[in-house]
């Protein structure tokens, strides 16, 4: 029988050895008797290949740590898309509105429009006919006399709207007024038809017949 190299014994007893599975020793295992009972070496022999198998079988590698990535390349959250500076104007929009609302909407609908006195002020009448219909530049309106001038209050509102500027010199109103018609000497009673709403020409014209 060959015989086993004492270096693979060595070995081998080595391995047995850190597994637990004892047999390890220094004093080698006889070949046979010599009255020919033979105490077989066969389990020596047959633990190095054994042994010479898992000497050469490579170790697995060992497990890398885990690194942190650093903190420009770390996964961030979801993003909105909206840019940061964004965010306090549209928080402040809705605010905003209802200030808005609140201080324009509500106080213009209080308010109401405006009254025929006020449109009488705001328009420049007074500036002509006075601040009491006393007349001045244009005719008195106050006493009833312009409703003398314009016993039909639709009539009254037409010229509002026109002006004299159309009928220059010539006579307007009721052709039976008492103390004869008006006559439009300069032409100088300007159209209120691009200034004045209808609603407005025809509150001016209420004031002016019934206000004074």
């Amino acid at each position: 029988m060959t015989e086993v190299p004492d270096y693979l014994l060595e070995r081998s007893r080595a391995r047995r050895a850190a597994l637990g599975l004892g047999g390890g020793g220094d004093a080698p295992a006889p070949a046979a008797d010599a009255g020919g009972d033979a105490t077989p070496a066969t389990s020596a022999a047959a633990d190095a290949p054994a042994a010479v198998a898992a000497d050469a079988a490579p170790a697995a590698p060992a497990a890398r740590p885990t690194e942190a990535l650093p903190t420009y390349v770390a996964p961030v959250g979801p993003r909105s898309g909206i840019p940061v500076w964004m965010m306090p104007v549209i928080i402040f929009l809705p605010l905003w509105a209802i200030v808005y609302m609140g201080a324009f909407g509500e106080s213009s609908t209080a308010a109401g429009p405006a009254s025929g006195a006020e449109i009488f002020q705001q328009a420049g009448c007074v500036n002509c006919h006075g601040a009491r219909g006393e007349g001045g530049v244009g005719p008195p309106l106050a006493g009833g006399e312009v409703v003398k001038t314009f016993p039909d209050p639709v009539e009254h509102e037409k010229f509002v709207s026109e002006g004299s500027s159309k009928i220059k010199g010539q006579p307007y109103g009721d052709p039976a007024r008492e103390g004869g018609q008006h006559t439009a000497a300069s032409g100088g009673m300007p159209s209120f038809a691009g200034q004045l709403s209808a609603e407005e020409i025809t509150a001016v014209v209420t004031y002016e017949r019934e206000g004074f």
